[in-house]
């Protein structure tokens, strides 16, 4: 199963609504999804991570830790819907 798959499922537990893209996980709660964070893939200091921004706010998180990133990013969502 992929990383995308992985995080996306994880995501649905905490009631985030989330569809892989490829490598990235498009993520929103509530609504349609006509506004989403996308979580992408990518490198900080050599290292793996999930990413993702909205607005003027920006995160990251351990790739490997899926269930940790799925956390971070639902209580991101929570705290600022797209």
């Amino acid at each position: 199963m992929s990383t995308a798959i992985s995080l996306a499922a994880e995501l649905a537990k905490r009631g985030v609504t989330a569809v892989p893209a490829g490598p990235s996980v498009r993520a929103w709660v509530g609504g349609v999804g006509s506004s989403y964070v996308l979580v992408r893939p990518g490198m900080e200091d050599d290292q793996p991570v999930w990413s993702w921004r909205h607005d003027d706010g920006a995160e990251s998180h351990a790739r490997d830790d899926i269930e940790g990133a799925a956390e971070a990013i639902a209580a991101f969502l929570q705290a600022d819907p797209p």
